[in-house]
């Protein structure tokens, strides 16, 4: 878990983003954000993340991830 406040960052600097990847040992595009503030989202597909935008249908943004996260093929 990262959180803002321990980091000295928070969203949308490209920093917090970039350390979640470092923790997690993952690199960005073996990764998906989910987060419903649209200016949060251009740092992260920056670094190679995948992103989606959810506002106010859960089951819209369910369906996206499931076919993000069940596209197996390559980057």
């Amino acid at each position: 878990m990262i959180l803002s406040e321990p980091e000295g960052v928070r969203k949308p600097s490209p920093t917090i983003y970039q350390r979640a990847l470092e923790a997690l040992e993952l690199e960005g595009p073996e990764c998906v954000f989910v987060d419903d503030h649209a200016e949060n989202l251009p740092p992260a597909e920056a670094l190679g993340i995948h992103t989606i935008h959810h506002t106010t249908d859960p089951a819209a943004t369910a369906a996206l991830l499931d076919s993000l996260l069940l596209d197996r093929t390559p980057a």
